[in-house]
């Protein structure tokens, strides 16, 4: 029952700040993809009620998922272009992508978020997908983005708006410096792309993008092909 009324709470929250067809929309893709992977996921919460690792609020959004219908899309559209196995999601909230990444083939999966009950929460949804996928390696890290130590073999990252422009900019350049000294090719999966001129400035090309309603998607990817010394 108390689900129930979170999900009507929601359903008029979107409904009278976008559209009712919207409302519908959401909720649908919301409660089947809860049913068809086996997580919880889906309560919007302020930061203010959450305990934050290294990080100001100030500079990041209230958790809100992705909407199922769009994450799957992305995940779709990206196996047409790559078979890349290993995925960063950058801000990870309770893990709703990283349990859809599993079921899309990556066997390599972390996720980052600077809210210590969110990523308490992502781990005892990936606890549930390892279940079904034995082989599969996952972490979760509670810390701010800007403090992740970049492997040389990260090369996909997702992302839904959850820090400003100033965040992502520190990050890229942190990603590039990795990918001088170590060249490869870069995605990012963008849901709801606020900031992606950011990224299109500094050389990455948008290679696939959706919308319905209201909601937007799109593929940028970036290559890197010689390494830079001196």
């Amino acid at each position: 029952m108390k689900n129930i009324w979170k999900y009507i709470s929601y359903f008029f929250y979107v409904a009278i700040n976008w559209t009712p067809w919207l409302a519908f929309f959401v909720l649908y893709h919301d409660i089947r993809g809860a049913i068809k992977y086996g997580i919880t996921t889906f309560v919007p919460v302020s930061l203010r009620n959450l305990t934050i690792v290294n990080g100001d609020t100030s500079q990041a959004s209230r958790y809100e998922a992705a909407n199922y219908y769009l994450i799957e899309k992305l995940f779709t559209e990206f196996r047409k272009l790559s078979k890349a196995d290993s995925l960063i999601d950058l801000g990870c909230g309770k893990g709703r992508v990283l349990a859809v990444a599993a079921h899309f083939g990556f066997k390599n999966i972390t996720g980052i978020d600077f809210a210590t009950e969110l990523c308490k929460e992502a781990s005892a949804n990936m606890k549930k997908v390892h279940q079904k996928f034995p082989q599969l390696r996952w972490e979760i890290i509670n810390d701010n983005v800007a403090n992740y130590n970049i492997s040389p073999t990260d090369s996909v990252f997702f992302m839904f708006n959850p820090f400003t422009d100033e965040i992502i900019e520190k990050f890229l350049e942190k990603l590039e410096n990795s990918c001088r000294q170590f060249p490869r090719t870069i995605w990012f999966l963008y849901a709801s792309p606020l900031h992606k001129k950011i990224l299109l400035s500094r050389g990455h090309e948008i290679v696939f993008q959706k919308q319905i309603l209201n909601l937007k998607g799109i593929i940028l990817k970036r290559n890197q092909q010689e390494k830079i010394t001196g």
